[in-house]
């Protein structure tokens, strides 16, 4: 019987991880925008499964920060005030610094070669003027260097500020009125850094292109 029941368990685990995965990526590709209810039976029946692994995939995220349950109404996608916003500008400012401090000098070939690879992708972006291209090559690097940096918690909390920060356009402003072949110069500037043996030189920049000194 523990068999049978572990092995159940094992199955409605995994269903419920490819759930909250799939539901992730839909919000940090706002796909799913933030205010936007999800409702258990209806994607149950669109996922055509029982309502059990949606419930453990949405409790997931809502312990992420991702979604917000609220009591009698259901769950939503997180949104964001003006004040948690800012909060959220704050923690992307150290967390990048920390990063590219940690990243300095550490980059192996094959890190080096995607971050060059992104880089060149935001510049046939840019010819193309493929902005929601250029935002997902923008959002790539700086994870790609989140992941450099050899830290396993800070890939974690940028996954908790990514869906606040693609809310917000804190990447990729669809605003920005500026050269976007200039906005990629700006991540090989990053690279450039990275590839020396400064660290502080390295946290200072990543500090200043995340607190907007260079635009982002």
């Amino acid at each position: 019987m523990t068999d049978v029941m572990g092995a159940a368990g094992l199955q409605r685990g995994l269903l419920s991880d490819q759930i909250y995965a799939m539901i992730k990526a839909m919000i940090k590709d706002s796909t799913l925008g933030p205010g936007e209810q999800l409702v258990e039976s209806q994607l149950a029946r669109q996922l055509e499964v029982s309502q059990a692994p949606v419930r453990d995939a949405l409790k997931r995220l809502a312990h992420e920060g991702l979604v917000s349950h609220v009591r009698h109404q259901g769950n939503f996608v997180a949104s964001y005030s003006a004040e948690e916003a800012a909060q959220a500008k704050v923690a992307r400012v150290e967390l990048e610094a920390l990063a590219g401090r940690l990243a300095c000098g550490g980059l192996d070939a094959e890190r080096r070669s995607a971050l060059e690879q992104f880089i060149e992708g935001m510049h046939t972006a840019a010819e193309n003027s493929d902005l929601a291209r250029f935002r997902e090559l923008d959002f790539a690097f700086h994870r790609a260097v989140i992941e450099a940096s050899g830290n396993a918690y800070l890939p974690k909390m940028w996954d908790l500020l990514e869906p606040s920060l693609r809310s917000m356009h804190v990447l990729g402003d669809p605003t920005f009125t500026g050269d976007w072949h200039e906005v990629a110069d700006w991540h090989r500037g990053l690279l450039d850094v990275l590839e020396g043996d400064a660290p502080d030189a390295a946290a200072d920049l990543f500090r200043a292109h995340a607190a907007g000194t260079l635009l982002d």
